[in-house]
């Protein structure tokens, strides 16, 4: 999202979205849909074939979320 220059709300305002749900979305409170991530892949530029690694991966450790989701905030 940042090396696109998308804050979250531009990308959700991009995507159609409301900030506060894909901020909930990001934060891993509730999940994406087939359409957002298809959405989102499409303004981020997101080969389909990467969506898995962008979307589904199973373990994050939490410290690169903090930091992902305070880069996305600024």
């Amino acid at each position: 999202m940042v090396e696109y220059r998308y804050n979250i709300t531009s990308l959700a305002a991009a995507v159609g979205m409301d900030k506060g749900l894909l901020g909930a979305k990001l934060r891993n409170r509730t999940e994406f849909n087939q359409r957002q991530i298809t959405k989102i892949a499409k303004v981020l530029d997101i080969d389909l074939r990467e969506v898995p690694a962008y979307f589904f991966v199973s373990n994050v450790d939490k410290q690169s979320t903090k930091t992902i989701t305070n880069k996305i905030e600024a």
